[in-house]
């Protein structure tokens, strides 16, 4: 394409196996990056999105190595170059910014250190002309005050001004590629629209080429220009992204939009059975074991990447059921909770939250009273920092500044933990937002599951096993991952091992704290039906906190909105979404993405 800056082309990639052997991750890949333009790159996590984007700009993952393929950046191929010579292009020609925008901060130098060794390393910039454009920088990605923000550390930020210095570092030398791998993930709905925003800007303003990977196809509406979806390591749909996001020709892109959760209320996000293949498939469709389509020939040989009128796609059925592929009709049933009557099981009487600092006791908790019947899920909404996961940290024992009363079976409990009954400790669970870090790498998933049931006494020595079958086959996980341990496991098998955990003392109360917050759209999709399901089947009560409105209303009948830990509104969801009556449920329910094609795009 004319005028293109980067050019990937039959890029193949395979990672070496414990047995000697590789695997192919990434298939036959091509991108065409053009200034001005953002080309989103989706699918689920597992679908190779991450190791196409980071190989095309020339970069060795460990254990990987490149098969085949070019990437001419300017015209130098990034794939052939030592390493010496791609670390003169990165940054200063093009720039990466990862998912984890603190772990792309140092957390040892000042922001400005930071920036200044970019500026000083690929221009020579030093003194006060650096100093200048640190402050220009930081002003362009809309930081205020950017003098003052240079002499701080990254901890000294939030996440999304975390995300902002990432994106300014990013910027630093210029470059005329960007790309981004999911960087908005986690962010709250507020913070990644301004996150989004910003981008385009960037883009528009300074004529950037983005490569924007990331699996959510509501918040890539907004922003991207076209769109390659991608599955099993190989690239089954691409083209423009109105056209492939709002008139899907693939089985796999419409099932991506089925799991976004719709804002407007009118269909449930509905997972995607199964799991990618750990390999690009050769002789067969990767797609067909999941696939409501699939016929006998999907099984038989593999697909070749065809042009069907407007774009590119995988499918020998592409054109049969071009048009048929809209967002799968709701079948007018409804995941979300109802509401349980004259069974209260959990009362917070003003309940307040403090953090001790250098200046004495600050309050990020104000006042909550709250009632929570047998078996309602409560959603509990708001932006970072407004005090979701605090309450929920009270209410299980684990935080201990705190005034009020949390009343639990009619008995008020001791703010510790570590003092309330094993009865009030078994009844009340949390599931915390990381599945990575809230697993202990060094016990297996059976050990995991069974260990709190073992330790309240509600498990006979031998019995765990049967146990930890039971609840795994109650998340839908194979009994085969018993004897694996964590790092062997995918974030959505991650969490559903965490959640099966959770139950393993048949509590009677569910803390569940962002727990969809870092999974793609299918997984999040499944993890909402399974907590639905499964509160439902055992009458347990769920407070589930996210940033995300638009994932409450899927399983929530009431929610509260908070704000600087102050409860702003309250009701059912229905009436919050459309009646609200405070700013800033407004403010919220503005900031969501609807889906390409629903009720509410």
């Amino acid at each position: 394409m004319s005028g293109a800056v980067l050019e990937t082309s039959n890029l193949t990639v395979a990672y070496a196996q414990p047995d000697g052997s590789e695997a192919v991750v990434v298939s036959r890949f091509d991108v065409t990056l053009t200034p001005g333009e953002v080309v989103a790159l989706a699918g689920e996590s597992g679908c190779g999105k991450s190791t196409a984007a980071l190989s095309s700009l020339g970069y060795k993952i460990p254990a990987s190595r490149t098969l085949s393929g070019q990437s001419l950046l300017e015209g130098v191929d990034l794939l052939h170059l030592p390493t010496e010579q791609l670390r003169r292009l990165w940054g200063r020609k093009a720039a990466y910014l990862p998912q984890d925008a603190a772990g792309s901060l140092n957390p040892a130098r000042r922001i400005g250190d930071q920036i200044g060794e970019a500026l000083h390393h690929h221009f020579g910039v030093t003194g006060a002309e650096s100093t200048e454009r640190q402050m220009a920088l930081l002003d362009d990605v809309g930081l205020r005050r950017p003098q003052e923000l240079l002499s701080r550390y990254p901890h000294q930020f939030s996440g999304g001004q975390q995300q902002r210095l990432a994106i300014a570092l990013a910027l630093a030398c210029e470059p005329t590629v960007l790309v981004l791998d999911e960087p908005t993930t986690g962010l709250d709905v507020t913070t990644q629209a301004q996150i989004s925003k910003l981008l385009r800007r960037l883009v528009d303003d300074r004529n950037l080429a983005m490569l924007y990977v990331s699996h959510d196809l509501a918040m890539l509406s907004g922003i991207a220009d076209k769109l390659i979806v991608m599955y099993a390591g190989e690239v089954i749909e691409s083209g423009v992204f109105r056209q492939v996001g709002y008139s899907p020709m693939h089985p796999y892109t419409s099932a991506l939009l089925d799991a976004v959760p719709d804002p407007a209320g009118g269909r449930h996000p509905q997972g995607i059975p199964g799991s990618p293949p750990a390999s690009v498939p050769t002789d067969s469709c990767g797609f067909a074991p999941r696939c409501r389509y699939a016929v006998d020939a999907c099984t038989r040989e593999s697909v070749a990447l065809a042009e069907v009128d407007d774009r590119r796609v995988r499918c020998i059925r592409a054109v049969e059921l071009r048009g048929a592929l809209r967002r799968a009709p709701n079948n007018g049933t409804s995941t979300t909770s109802e509401l349980f009557s004259g069974d209260t099981l959990l009362e917070l009487r003003e309940l307040s939250c403090y953090y001790r600092n250098k200046a004495g006791s600050v309050k990020v908790v104000d006042s909550v009273a709250l009632t929570v019947e047998r078996g309602e899920i409560v959603g509990v909404v708001g932006e970072s920092g407004s005090g979701k996961s605090t309450l929920l940290r009270a209410i299980a024992g684990l935080h201990s500044q705190v005034s009020g009363s949390v009343v639990f079976r009619s008995e008020q409990q001791p703010v510790r933990a570590r003092q309330r009954s094993r009865t009030a400790l078994s009844g009340i669970q949390l599931v915390f937002q990381n599945p990575h870090s809230s697993l202990n790498p060094r016990h297996t998933v059976l050990e995991t599951i069974t260990r709190p049931a073992r330790l309240g006494g509600m498990v006979k020595r031998g019995g765990e096993r049967d146990l930890a079958r039971q609840l795994l086959e109650s998340v839908r996980l194979p009994s085969a991952l018993l004897d694996r341990y964590p790092g062997a496991l995918s974030g959505g098998q991650k969490q559903r091992v965490a959640i099966a955990r959770a139950f393993s003392t048949n509590p009677a109360l569910l803390l569940c704290d962002e727990i969809t917050s870092a999974l793609d759209v299918s997984v999040q999709a499944a993890i909402l039906d399974l907590v639905t399901q499964l509160a439902t089947e055992h009458g347990t009560a769920v407070i589930f906190v996210s940033h995300d409105l638009a994932v409450v209303r899927a399983i929530c009948a009431r929610g509260l909105v908070m704000q600087h830990g102050v409860v702003r509104e309250e009701g059912t969801l229905d009436g919050l979404f459309e009646n609200p009556k405070d700013p800033y449920t407004r403010e919220l329910i503005a900031a969501i993405p609807a889906p390409p094609g629903s009720e509410s795009g």
